[in-house]
């Protein structure tokens, strides 16, 4: 704890612990936006163009009745509104492609600032710290954000930051807000929503009806005027869109070298509902059981999704990465960088070489599918070892193996359920350690 003493001290003292991410966030993002000043990034940039002049030609909902030559968008409502606010920022001579990467690279230091906040509640503040700082230096967010230009990292802030304020600021509304926005980014979030419901219920019905109100009411502004005026542009491409091409992750790739048995149409058809209602049931379940589980119940939801997904982009990686973190500080480390290297390699090779400018995506080779097995993996372990921590509670947690989570915070009075107020970390830390001496 030395080191986190002096370091506090540099950064204005404890008093704003926070400071110290900045102390490193700040440098990587600048390098962030240098890269997306100088470079073009991903054929994603060229769609995204094509969306934004779809934006300015039909409105942020009639995008979704034009037909684009080499595009496709299936993207949620709330993306129309984004790029007609890049358009807005184009029109200040401001470059698409740097706005996109930069509002991305954005949501990195806003998830390190969560991720941190919420880590220094269930463990310590060196822990907690070191989390960070390798969510920052991640290279998997420093190419998907920085260079690939994508919208997946604004997401995932979106949803740590909706999860930060239900379980630690005892937020409802602001949570709601913040999980409606998610989904309009992407549709990922939706498996989360049953459990961050069932997580505001057992804290009192009215916490409940406040989260689910605002939910409601950001989604209604947001996909109502879509699913009103384009309902069937937005159930096939939006709703019910199934990927394109082949996917070249986890088992569906181990399914293509075993020759394609049924089980790989099967998942890719009908299986992909079975998908979602598994990432949906099994969280719902671990937090009607174990309310103070919920943290690592998203991370479940999360990596789950990833792992068993049957389509694959590489900006997909990023979805999990955060999450993993509340589960196992030294599995999230490894499947940060082991996907962050191989991208290097992946992109090194669509650029043509470095320096990287443009880069054009094309199949992964054979040796790019086979270490593309080493993030996959750890995910399956991080899986495993977030379903024991939701459902006995014992090892697995970002505090250390064999120490217990915080229990919710719960408070009755005169009958009526209320939230309380915050222990502080070290609290929290003194208490885990009690209860594995006793065990």
């Amino acid at each position: 704890m030395t080191g986190v003493k002096v370091l506090l001290a540099r950064a204005g003292g404890a008093a704003h612990p926070w400071r110290l991410v900045l102390l490193f966030a700040l440098p990587v993002l600048a390098l962030k936006l240098v890269v997306a000043a100088t470079t073009f990034g991903t054929n994603d940039i060229i769609h995204w163009v094509d969306f934004t002049n779809g934006v300015r030609a039909a409105g942020p909902v009639g995008i979704y009745g034009l037909h684009f030559q080499l595009s496709f968008y299936n993207h949620p409502p709330l993306i129309g509104y984004f790029l007609w606010f890049v358009n807005g920022v184009h029109d200040l001579r401001i470059p698409i492609n740097f706005t996109i990467r930069a509002m991305s690279s954005l949501a990195d230091v806003g998830t390190a600032l969560v991720l941190f906040e919420m880590l220094r509640r269930r463990s310590t503040l060196g822990q907690a710290l070191t989390a960070a700082i390798l969510v920052v230096a991640s290279p998997l967010l420093f190419i998907i954000s920085g260079f690939h230009g994508n919208t997946d990292p604004i997401f995932t802030f979106l949803t740590m930051l909706g999860l930060y304020l239900l379980v630690d600021r005892r937020a409802p509304v602001l949570a709601g807000v913040a999980i409606g926005l998610a989904v309009g980014i992407k549709i990922v979030p939706f498996v989360l929503v049953p459990a961050l419901l069932i997580y505001a219920y057992r804290q009192g019905r009215g916490a409940a009806v406040r989260f689910l109100a605002a939910f409601v009411a950001v989604v209604a502004v947001t996909w109502g005027p879509a699913l009103l005026l384009q309902f069937d542009a937005v159930r096939s491409n939006v709703i019910g869109y199934s990927g394109i091409g082949q996917s070249w992750w986890g088992f569906m790739q181990l399914g293509h070298w075993m020759g394609n048995p049924s089980w790989v149409a099967f998942a890719a058809g009908p299986g992909r509902s079975l998908l979602v209602l598994l990432c949906v049931a099994v969280p719902a379940v671990a937090v009607w059981r174990r309310p103070e589980s919920v943290t690592v119940a998203v991370a479940w939801s999360l990596t789950v999704f990833l792992t068993l997904a049957t389509t694959f982009g590489t900006q997909y990686l990023v979805w999990p990465l955060a999450a993993c973190y509340l589960v196992s500080v030294r599995l999230a480390t490894l499947y940060s960088f082991s996907a962050g290297l191989i991208m290097v390699e992946v992109y090194t090779r669509w650029s043509g070489g470095f320096p990287w400018f443009n880069a054009s995506a094309s199949e992964f080779t054979q040796p790019e599918k086979l270490f593309l097995l080493l993030p996959w993996l750890t995910l399956v372990v991080l899986a495993f070892q977030a379903t024991r921590t939701m459902f006995s509670g014992r090892t697995g947690s970002a505090a250390g193996p064999g120490l217990r989570l915080p229990p919710v915070p719960m408070a009755v009075v005169a009958g009526d359920p209320r939230w309380v107020a915050d222990r502080s970390s070290q609290e929290a830390v003194e208490r885990n350690q009690n209860a594995a001496q006793q065990d």
